[in-house]
């Protein structure tokens, strides 16, 4: 039985795969030497010339893991969680978290010089929660989700806004769609951009004061206007995840992934759950590569890379 190649790495969040340099980017767990801090790590794929033709993805060798150690790229990154690749290719886009001291931000880090700019850090002059996802739209939309995990988990202020998703247009508009969900987290857009999936994700296990929650752990579907940039609707559940909570999440062309607690879900663009991708563990973020055919899914221990990863899915 075919298996996924796994790589041993302290691999939490935001996988981002930058084409140009053949390197897989995420952000790893919190370290608690000093105060708490997560770095942004990358594995590189370079001398497997990966990026020249997709047939060598599945010649990648089955020690490849054996080859490849985690390199860091940037410390101590603001409690970085979430991050996706700028237009050009040539940033990483990072929902910072922040912590007690730090604001919480969306910044810019150069992949080559690793010059750093911070892109928004308010909203209408107060600081945000803890920006937890990013992506940006084909118009140059910035769109970016803050739940409040970080005063839940104790390294952010008490919260100044309520847990909402953001736009930053391209002309640096602000808006806020605050919506139906206690915990908007996760975030896809179709591959027209009419559609923004959207993970509420307030059954997390990290709540433990006296707001009632109905402890969600869905994903759901909202109207998006490419142009404008602008989130519309009461929107609609598509489904829940069995185990764990609905977290990262991507589109391809005909499908979206969302990683949960024991797989990463597999739906088509209306929503409808078809399958599953089994995995060992937590399945927290996922980023395609190879054109859409093959999938990183950073599950904390380590990462999975499924080669054509359609054949890993299984019936529900």
């Amino acid at each position: 039985m075919q298996k996924p190649h796994f790589f041993v790495a302290d691999a939490h969040e935001g996988p981002v795969w930058v084409a140009d340099q053949c390197r897989l980017y995420y952000t790893t767990k919190t370290h608690l030497d000093g105060r708490r801090r997560v770095d942004i790590e990358f594995l590189d794929f370079s001398h497997f010339d990966l990026c020249d033709e997709d047939e060598l993805w599945k010649g990648l060798p089955e020690d490849a893991a054996m080859q490849i150690s985690p390199r860091l790229f940037h410390h101590d990154a603001g409690m970085a969680n979430g991050m996706c690749l700028s237009q050009k290719g040539r940033d990483l886009l990072v929902a910072e978290q922040g912590d007690k001291s730090r604001p919480s931000l969306i910044s810019s880090v150069n992949v080559a010089d690793h010059t750093r700019k911070v892109l928004v850090d308010n909203f209408e002059g107060h600081e945000f929660n803890s920006l937890n996802k990013v992506i940006l739209t084909k118009a140059g939309h910035l769109v970016f989700s803050d739940p409040d995990y970080g005063f839940r988990q104790d390294f952010r202020p008490a919260p100044q806004l309520e847990p909402a998703i953001y736009v930053r247009t391209a002309d640096g508009t602000m808006t806020s769609f605050r919506c139906a969900l206690e915990m908007p987290h996760g975030l896809a857009l179709s591959p027209d951009e009419r559609t923004l999936f959207i993970t509420d994700t307030s059954n997390d296990g990290a709540h433990g004061d006296d707001i009632e929650l109905g402890r969600r752990k869905s994903v759901w579907k909202f109207d998006f206007d490419p142009k404008t940039g602008k989130i519309s609707g009461e929107g609609a559940c598509c489904f829940q995840v069995a185990k764990g909570v609905p977290d990262g999440a991507v589109t391809t062309e005909d499908r979206l992934l969302v990683g949960g607690g024991d797989a990463v879900y597999v739906a088509d663009l209306e929503g409808k759950l078809i399958g599953k991708i089994p995995t060992p563990n937590n399945a927290v973020n996922v980023a395609l590569a190879g054109g859409g055919k093959h999938l990183f899914v950073t599950i904390d221990v380590g990462i999975l890379l499924f080669i054509d990863w359609r054949s890993f899915v299984r019936d529900v």
